[in-house]
């Protein structure tokens, strides 16, 4: 495999970008926002530097989709670069619409964003093809696309493992003292920037192939006929035995059983795209019966994974994660049908479908996170009406104490809405406003009114005691640093321990855990012997005392700077972050951020 050549590489960066000016944009504007974040590292600015580049790459799919449309319709001049500038709106509004700091980032903001990200790329693959060019043409020019990106990320690879050598060679032979981080600038730059050009340089200029350009290469022929058909084959003894043990011993399935269909049904999609036109080039019998029976074959198990998400809807109500896994069934479920019962058999019709019904799932009212909070907020109200927590339409405080199942699924629920921001779902129930019951203004404050309503409600789970059994956050209330008198200290230590992070694991850092986590360890200057210690234990019982029953607590400026005790030194916390597990007697430390003084 050859290199291209410093000349090739700038001719084709400049045609690229004379062809592609939006995508290439957003390629350059998505490296150069992760080199900052890079640079910037866990600094608060990294954050948006993040956000930025992942819009950016959002973009750079979306405009890569619509520039590929507008040339299969022959678009040219402001046409074009009108269509390429929507691409470039559409991604800005959605960097604004994007907050990277909301409640429900990891339950809502990354799940949408993934699958707008995935809908981009699928307007890639489709986009030329809406129109009435043969389905032939659509197969040769998907197999182009996937066959450059491969070879496009091994040329990136082989790149960076070179230059990344030659760097550290260069560095300890000449003690240069290089930063370590030139070598992530090194990789965003070859992925962001060559990975792109590479990719853009082979995009298909014509939509339209001859016989010859459609025959199958031996890498193609062989990957489909000895790997991915003996694989699909594997998942598919593997299902229909489970299958028979279900019928056998007459238990529904597992829910794993869920992603192991969907497992077989990615790759058997897949083999089935790039065996599509085999059975032409190929007498192997495996080959063609893989084309005729795959789509009988996947059906039955279509709906074994219906059998096995439905269990789990009957028993704990619709989560995203459930509505993701019975959403696709349906999706499985419309491409088995229109497979068997088509003539056409129109392979544009998979990722055309797979990108409508992605867009339901995140967008509208009838999107997995909707759908979620109404089935929760359903069964939450059923379960407070069963257990007597409602006063005509309005719930009442206190009464018998709750507890068992009925207990740990109402906290549930609780958890659920309060992790979402969706607590304005049971506002109306309440006879208070909701702030009364928890006033928390901290960005944690929707998790803090789910314990406090549960509380309010005399409700308390036994499976997860959240008053005895939890881990406990605590911070300063005002954000900025603390201000105090340090005369007399001889030291300070930085710290930010992460994870419960024991001593046996440390990496060249000057304080660290206990193995324990109940502790402090100080280290020399060799930073290999622990020359002080000092014990969180009396700090931890404090906080946990000030924050009584709440899972995050602000701490008032008093309780955020503390003396803590050695056998031969005198400690002084300056107290920023900290988190730790009650769930024990003598309580461990899993994370910890602040100033530590010491004389």
């Amino acid at each position: 495999m050859k290199l291209p050549s410093p000349s090739i590489l700038l001719r084709a960066f400049l045609q690229v970008w004379q062809r592609f000016p939006a995508t290439m944009l957003c390629a350059v504007v998505a490296t150069s926002s992760f080199i900052t974040a890079i640079e910037y590292d866990r600094e608060p600015e990294s954050e948006n530097w993040v956000k930025l580049g992942i819009m950016s790459l959002f973009g750079l799919a979306l405009c890569t989709g619509l520039t590929a449309f507008a040339e299969s319709k022959a678009w040219s001049g402001m046409r074009n670069w009108a269509l390429q500038a929507l691409g470039l709106a559409l991604a800005g509004l959605y960097y604004f619409l994007f907050d990277i700091h909301a409640i429900t980032m990891e339950e809502v903001g990354i799940p949408r964003f993934m699958a707008l990200w995935a809908v981009a790329h699928l307007l890639v693959a489709v986009a030329p093809y809406l129109n009435r060019l043969a389905v032939a043409d659509f197969w040769e020019y998907n197999k182009q696309l996937f066959a450059n990106f491969i070879i496009g990320g091994v040329y990136t690879f082989i790149l960076y493992a070179g230059l990344a050598l030659a760097l550290l060679a260069v560095n300890e032979l000449f003690n240069l003292d290089i930063n370590g981080k030139m070598y992530a600038y090194l990789f965003a730059v070859l992925a962001g920037i060559f990975q792109t050009t590479f990719f853009l340089y082979h995009f298909p200029k014509n939509f339209g192939f001859d016989d010859r350009e459609k025959a199958y290469n031996v890498v193609f022929k062989n990957l489909c006929q000895y790997i991915l058909i003996p694989i699909v084959g594997l998942y598919f003894l593997i299902l229909y035995a489970y299958s028979i043990k279900i019928l056998v011993t007459w238990n529904l399935p597992q829910g794993w059983v869920s992603s192991l269909v969907l497992g077989f049904s990615v790759a058997g999609i897949f083999t089935y795209l790039i065996n599509y036109l085999l059975p032409d080039f190929s007498d192997n019998k495996l080959v063609h019966a893989y084309r005729r029976w795959f789509w009988w074959v996947l059906l039955p198990m279509v709906g074994l994974l219906f059998v096995a998400i439905g269990r789990r809807i009957s028993d704990y109500g619709i989560t995203e994660q459930r509505y993701y896994v019975a959403h696709a069934g349906v999706w499985l479920l419309v491409m088995c049908l229109y497979f068997l019962r088509s003539k056409l058999d129109n392979i544009k019709f998979i990722p055309i479908s797979l990108g409508l019904f992605v867009l339901v799932a995140v967008l509208g009212p009838f999107s997995a996170f909707n759908v979620a909070e109404r089935n929760q907020t359903a069964i939450l109200k059923n379960l407070l009406e069963k257990n007597n927590r409602f006063d005509g339409d309005k719930l009442k405080p206190g009464g018998d104490k709750l507890t068992g199942e009925d207990a740990d699924r109402i906290m549930s629920c609780l958890r659920f809405l309060g992790k979402r921001d969706a607590m304005d779902r049971i506002e109306s129930w309440l006879p208070v406003p909701i702030q009364t019951i928890e006033p928390d203004t901290s960005k944690y404050a929707a998790r803090s009114q789910a314990d406090a309503i549960a509380t309010w409600l005399n409700v308390e789970p036994e499976g997860q005691s959240y008053r005895q059994q939890r881990m406990v956050s605590v911070y300063p209330m005002q954000q900025q640093s603390q201000s105090g008198n340090i005369a007399g200290f001889r030291q300070f230590y930085q710290i930010e321990l992460y994870d419960g992070t024991p001593a046996r694991k440390r990496k060249r850092s000057s304080v660290t855990f206990s193995d324990d986590q109940h502790s402090l360890l100080l280290y020399g200057p060799t930073g290999k012997i622990a020359v002080d210690s000092f014990d969180l234990r009396p700090a931890m019982e404090y906080w946990k005392k000030m924050a009584g029953s709440n899972e995050y607590y602000a701490l008032p400026d008093s309780a955020t700077i503390l003396e803590l005790k050695s056998a031969r030194s005198t400690g002084r916390l300056h107290l920023r972050e900290a988190r730790f597990d009650t769930r024990t007697p003598d309580l461990k430390m899993e994370s910890l951020n602040g100033l530590l003084f010491v004389k």
